[in-house]
């Protein structure tokens, strides 16, 4: 390899692994001012929040689109769940408290007793 080549080769393999680096720490900068409950990350002008969770570890937020429709025959309502299946949601009358509400979506959290 020429002197030229190396001059040229030598500073983008430097930038390029300095730059690997940079972002590698960041990341682990961040995963540790998470993990510490860090709340100056909620004001902190270098990154973009634009959703907070309190949520049980393994939990998964995903976006969807509600859609209600009116009740079908039998106090029923129709509502598309965002993995594309159709779950009929018993309906009770207004002045009637629903008793409980089971997911249906898969997840790691135990049903209550």
């Amino acid at each position: 390899m020429s002197g030229a080549g190396l001059i040229i080769v030598i500073p983008m393999s430097i930038g390029i692994v300095w730059l690997i680096w940079y972002v590698w720490n960041n990341n682990r900068k961040l995963d540790q001012r998470i993990a510490s409950g860090d709340v100056s990350l909620l004001s902190s002008s270098n990154y973009n929040l634009t959703e907070v969770v309190r949520a049980p570890a393994g939990s998964r937020v995903e976006r969807a689109a509600i859609q209600m429709v009116a009740p079908s025959a039998g106090n029923y309502i129709r509502q598309i769940l965002p993995d594309g299946r159709v779950a009929l949601i018993p309906v009770t009358n207004v002045h009637q408290p629903i008793r409980s509400v089971h997911s249906t979506m898969h997840t790691n959290q135990q049903h209550p007793k």
